[in-house]
């Protein structure tokens, strides 16, 4: 996703995750005058979506699935 787009579109970690892609690919690219400064900025980007809650990429119905199935299993060992 573009950096504009992510940003428009509300979500802070899709706009995190676009400002570090944006970030490294500068870094790269930088001279060395601004290298640190960038980095700088590429650590306090990570560091952000660090501390962002982990997002599952199990849908609720698949979590749900999932925890029925756990339960069986204990079920039928438990027998």
């Amino acid at each position: 996703m573009a950096m504009l787009d992510a940003a428009r579109s509300g979500d802070r970690r899709q706009a995190l995750e676009a400002l570090r892609d944006e970030l490294a690919a500068a870094l790269e690219q930088a001279d060395v005058a601004v290298k640190a400064q960038l980095a700088g900025q590429l650590r306090a980007a990570l560091k952000e979506l660090d501390e962002l809650p982990k997002v599952s990429a199990e849908s609720p119905l698949e979590a749900a699935k999932r925890k029925r199935a756990a339960r069986r299993a204990n079920l039928k060992a438990v027998e």
